[in-house]
């Protein structure tokens, strides 16, 4: 497999903010806490479409929205990469997750770590509340004061499913927004219902199952990931929990990141707080490989040291992983059944560590970074100069380990930029 060594298409700056974030010129109440980002704005998420994950856009009108570590969120036009909209304060607490309610994108919801899920309507000019919040079409406060760590939407933008600090997932009815005045007052959905049972821990990965089609709907099946270790799979059309569970897996370490991927949607991929990775047959909860922690042999394959994996995407034929390093560089790689091979390099895009990305029409990338730059990747566009010993990289075998227990989950902690990975 031939090695294509990229330079970023096209380069957004989303924030020219100063170094440090107490000099930004924001209300003191608008700033994160000193010293949890402590070199300027960071892109914490990507989002391009209603899953929550890197599924590649088909619509070219779907914009492109990151959030950013001063809890702002900004959207862009796919196409000229203009900024559309600004939404100056989301949430009081970081925002954990990102996404849109359809593929069309014309609403973009968002939970943070004050316990609020929010639907901003990107046709609308955000104003701010009397507590300084930008205003929203639609809130949702989870109950007793518990961190909202990830939020997915289904069923046509219809339920919003929330993973919760406390282990719980919460269920919202989203219909009443479209017969909603967009003028008035937030509006307040209802809980319809919440899991309890499944996990013990933060549940900090919720994922609806993408359409095979990857048009931008989703399937009546849920996943969720969580710090107990544990990957549960739900049909939601059930009525109650102990019926709608499909699946358990036992990664058996803290979890970070998951997601769907296969022809019909049947495997599903985790990604853990030690930079571990493994494979799964969600249906029958057989583990399909167990990559381990591969970060030595994916940097040794690209030629650069590997600190952290990022995610993965799907886009109807293969499974990619997305890695990178604490300076900014990045490689793509395909994941098969029994091993890894490099595919991409992503070289002078990036100053910092990528935190996430979405994938756009015709194979391009979009990646978030510490630099707060959003850099696009033609994987089919002109390659710079390809070393002879990047041409025909070696393919990382699958492995058995023993991986660390290391705590993952979303930031909540101190983070300085210079660490190894940036979760």
């Amino acid at each position: 497999m031939t090695t294509r060594r990229l330079a970023p298409s096209r380069t957004i700056i989303a924030s020219f903010a100063a170094e440090h974030p107490q000099q930004h010129a924001q209300p003191v109440s608008a700033q994160p806490p000193l010293n949890q980002y402590d070199d300027g704005l960071y892109i914490l998420h990507v989002a391009s479409g209603p899953c929550g994950s890197a599924i590649p856009s088909s619509d070219a009108s779907t914009p492109i929205s990151c959030a950013l570590s001063d809890q702002s969120v900004q959207t862009y036009d796919q196409s000229t990469h203009a900024l559309v909209h600004s939404i100056p304060r989301a949430h009081s607490g970081p925002i954990t997750d990102l996404c849109h309610t359809t593929n069309e994108g014309s609403v973009v919801v968002t939970s943070g770590q004050d316990g609020y899920v929010r639907l901003f309507d990107l046709r609308q000019s955000a104003a701010a509340t009397n507590k300084g919040i930008s205003k929203a079409v639609a809130e949702m406060q989870l109950p007793r004061k518990e961190e909202a760590l990830s939020v997915a939407i289904g069923y046509g933008g219809a339920l919003a499913a929330v993973g919760g600090s406390r282990g719980l997932v919460h269920f919202f009815d989203l219909r009443s927004l479209g017969a909603s005045d967009s003028t008035s007052a937030s509006s307040s959905p209802n809980l319809l219902g919440t899991y309890e049972d499944a996990h013990t821990e933060e549940v900090t990965k919720v994922r609806f199952q993408p359409t095979p089609d990857l048009s931008g709907g989703t399937t009546n099946t849920l996943v969720t990931a969580s710090e107990d270790g544990l990957v549960c799979t739900f049909d939601t059309s059930k009525p109650n929990e102990e019926e709608a569970l499909s699946s358990v897996l036992n990664v058996g370490t803290p979890l970070r990141d998951v997601g769907f991927f296969g022809p019909n949607g049947e495997g599903l991929y985790c990604l853990t707080g030690s930079e571990t990775m493994s494979v799964w047959h969600h249906d029958s909860a057989q583990r399909i490989c167990d990559f381990g922690d591969v970060r030595s042999q994916l940097g040794s394959s690209a030629g650069m040291n590997i600190d952290y994996l990022v995610a993965c995407s799907w886009d109807g034929n293969a499974l990619s992983l997305l890695a990178g390093n604490s300076d900014g560089g990045a490689a793509i790689y395909r994941v098969d059944a029994g091993s890894i091979a490099l595919t991409h390099t992503l070289a002078s895009g990036h100053k910092g560590c990528v935190r996430g990305f979405a994938v756009t029409r015709q194979r391009h990338w979009i990646t978030g970074g510490e630099d707060a730059r959003l850099c696009e990747w033609n994987l089919d566009g002109p390659q710079a100069a390809v070393s002879p010993a990047a041409s025909s990289p070696p393919r990382v075998k699958a492995m058995v380990t023993n991986p660390s227990q290391r705590r993952g989950g979303p930031i909540k902690h101190t983070r300085k930029k210079n660490s190894n990975a940036p979760y």
